[in-house]
């Protein structure tokens, strides 16, 4: 998906007016970079053991990195840094619509400023999230 699409994806608890903030807008993949929590093996597992799910054989598909520049080479992420796109979801967030019910408030101050997250911080903090997801996969590969 497109990174516009995303973005658009990301702001619809927004628009729906059900969060103020893409940080508090739950079951978006914006929130679970910010502050990861699901572990999409627990919860396919937990649908199996309540019969919610008969089968699952699809492979597993964490959240895509953040690759930030083009390689000659495959890439699997987002040609996007992080923090760049924690911005452009911020900004656009606060564009009103007339046909849409909810933006964010124009006097909220920017996301990396509400999350405190400073460079070295945030770079910390976004490497060991796709750290974590590359050993689950490696872990998942190795179980199937």
């Amino acid at each position: 998906m497109p990174v516009h699409g995303k973005s658009h994806v990301d702001l619809n608890p927004i628009r729906a007016a059900i969060a103020d903030t893409p940080e508090t807008s739950d079951y978006t993949s914006i929130k679970e970079r910010i502050q990861p929590q699901f572990n999409l093996a627990d919860a396919i597992q937990n649908q199996l053991e309540q019969q919610a799910l008969n089968d699952f054989t699809v492979p597993l598909k964490p959240l895509l990195g953040f690759e930030e520049v083009i390689r000659n080479h495959d890439q699997r992420g987002l040609l996007f840094r992080q923090d760049d796109y924690l911005t452009l979801v911020d900004e656009t967030g606060r564009i009103t619509r007339d046909d849409k019910r909810g933006a964010m408030s124009p006097t909220l101050r920017p996301i990396l400023e509400r999350l405190n997250l400073d460079p070295e911080r945030w770079c910390h903090r976004a490497t060991a999230f796709e750290a974590s997801y590359t050993d689950y996969r490696k872990e998942h590969q190795r179980a199937a």
